[in-house]
């Protein structure tokens, strides 16, 4: 019922002007006294009045509820003036030469209008209940027809998502027997849209088991049951910060996870802002998603998707008229800015998953580039890239991708708009990496077990030589010491001692040898430590 009132409230912003000119011009605002602070009910009342064709209608009494005496009299009024009302609104399209009431639109916001009505169904299935192709093979044998893609759907026809393995798309002639199926009561077909269906598929090859995925941001409870989903299939637990949602939104995410026996997601106490790399809860997180608020301007209709998501209805307003004001814009680009640096700050994440239902670059590729600008890593980190592309043949599945980094899905007659960025740790494609940096940073995430690689063991030893040959030539010594620090020579390449005669040669020749054996041994040990270090950067 909230949505629907919502929904009503919606299209009555989109026709207000025409509603206040029929208003002024039947006069019924004066002649039935109605008082300015039921203007806006009015005007309400009087969109659902002639979208019905100014017929009358009876309203279902609930049990327990009284009918609210001002909101009966205001529609008696308006069923006294319907003939006025009908006239003005006339009198209106042929001024304006309207050749239908939907003309009076602009042509952005009819054309979402019409897609909206006409826009296909989107299900995702339990998989851990039913595989896909079963719940094919159950549609039709229910009198259903499985078409190829989404284009060809027709009344009672399916067909599979090419973005998504566990979706299917449905005719939107279907509505009315999904709702009532038992497929969906029992929560094995689950409605979803389909821009949020693609993220959740995004997250399906970064899971591996016995890791943690957290989602941040701004989702519905279904949301929440359809990533449990595909972590359950990999031993994977989801993350959900309690503090950032309203209890009423919290109690639906729970009944949902009962109603479908999830047990792998775990509500936290904590707000997303209040978690950091300390904290024992986050240690085993390895990828977040983050679905910010945004202006929803890639939805045909933003009503059922800004409901099930308990988000900003002061959207309504802008999205009425088909545009999102830039000082809208900026204060939300400012919090997702925030909740994506915010996810970019654990050094255990390896993947960071940013989506929006939005067309605007501010909110999508601008933001994410200027993120990442801002961001500083850890010198013993590799630093987030964005990871692209995200699909294997975005172009062949309806997506657009910008220099193949990004997934944008366009909003059509057959699907709702998103934008998704993977952001995922990688090195610098233009940077060669040192051994020396693979062991510090397998060394900084824990990977050698506590060892101290061979490296640092072989630069220590090296300098702490270099500093006794120093201090052993600042010092008079005998040429026996010399001999073991140098390898038999000074730096400037002179014997230490000049001998004479025969015993020249014969101490020359001992002395070279005894260089010979050592300059070997040292070269046998480097190959050691080169070998060493092979096998932990193969490890790493």
């Amino acid at each position: 019922m909230e949505k629907h009132v919502f929904q009503l409230a919606f299209n009555t912003l989109k026709y207000q002007d025409l509603l206040e000119d029929i208003i002024s011009d039947s006069c019924f605002h004066t002649s039935q006294h109605i008082s300015d602070d039921l203007l806006p009910l009015a005007m309400v009342m009087l969109f659902d009045f002639q979208d019905k064709k100014f017929s009358p209608c009876e309203r279902p009494t609930i049990e327990g509820q009284e009918p609210i005496q001002e909101v009966r009299n205001l529609e008696k009024s308006l069923h006294r003036c319907k003939t006025k009302l009908a006239a003005s609104l006339a009198r209106c399209r042929v001024k304006q030469n309207l050749q239908s009431v939907s003309c009076f639109l602009s042509d952005s916001v009819r054309t979402k209008q019409h897609r909206a009505r006409g826009l296909p169904l989107c299900a995702w299935i339990d998989t851990l209940k039913i595989s896909l192709d079963e719940m094919c093979e159950a549609l039709q044998s229910a009198g259903l027809c499985q078409a190829e893609n989404e284009t060809e759907l027709v009344e009672f026809t399916f067909c599979r998502d090419p973005l998504c393995p566990d979706t299917l798309i449905f005719s939107q002639h279907l509505q009315a027997w999904l709702q009532h199926s038992s497929l969906t009561a029992t929560r094995v077909l689950n409605i979803q849209d389909r821009s949020v269906c693609v993220a959740t598929s995004v997250l399906r090859p970064l899971l591996f088991d016995k890791n943690d995925v957290l989602l941040a941001g701004a989702f519905s409870a279904m949301t929440v049951a359809h990533v449990a989903v595909v972590a359950a299939a990999r031993s994977v637990r989801v993350l959900v910060c309690g503090a950032d949602h309203n209890p009423s939104h919290k109690e639906e995410i729970q009944e949902l996870l009962t109603q479908m026996d999830l047990k792998n997601v775990r509500v936290l106490s904590q707000a997303f802002y209040g978690l950091d790399d300390g904290d024992a809860t986050v240690q085993r997180v390895k990828v977040i998603m983050v679905l910010p608020q945004c202006s929803s301007s890639a939805l045909n209709d933003p009503v059922p998707a800004i409901h099930s998501e308990h988000g900003d209805w002061g959207l309504l307003p802008d999205l009425s008229h088909g545009s999102v004001s830039k000082r809208k814009i900026n204060s939300l680009t400012a919090q997702q800015a925030k909740l994506l640096a915010h996810a970019l700050t654990f050094p255990k994440v390896q993947t960071v998953v940013y989506c929006t239902r939005s067309v605007y670059p501010e909110e999508n590729e601008q933001l994410v580039k200027r993120v990442l600008e801002k961001t500083h890593t850890h010198p013993k980190l590799l630093p987030y890239r964005v990871n692209g592309p995200i699909f294997p043949d975005d172009s062949s599945s309806g997506g657009e991708t910008d220099s193949h980094k990004f997934f944008r899905l366009e909003p059509s007659k057959v699907t709702n708009g998103c934008f998704v960025a993977r952001l995922s740790r990688q090195a610098d494609p233009t940077k060669v990496e040192t051994v020396q940096d693979v062991l510090a940073r397998a060394a900084a995430k824990g990977l050698l077990g506590g060892m101290i690689p061979e490296q640092s063991k072989a630069a220590k030893k090296g300098k702490s030589k270099k500093n006794r040959a120093a201090s052993a030539s600042s010092k008079p010594s005998s040429s026996s010491s010399l001999e073991r620090e140098t390898g038999g020579e000074l730096p400037n390449g002179q014997d230490p001692v000049t001998p004479s005669g025969d015993d020249e040669e014969e101490k020359v020749g001992e002395t070279e040898k005894e260089g010979e054996k050592k300059r070997r041994g040292h070269k046998g040990r480097k190959r050691k430590v080169h070998s060493k270090q092979e096998h932990y950067c193969l490890h790493a």
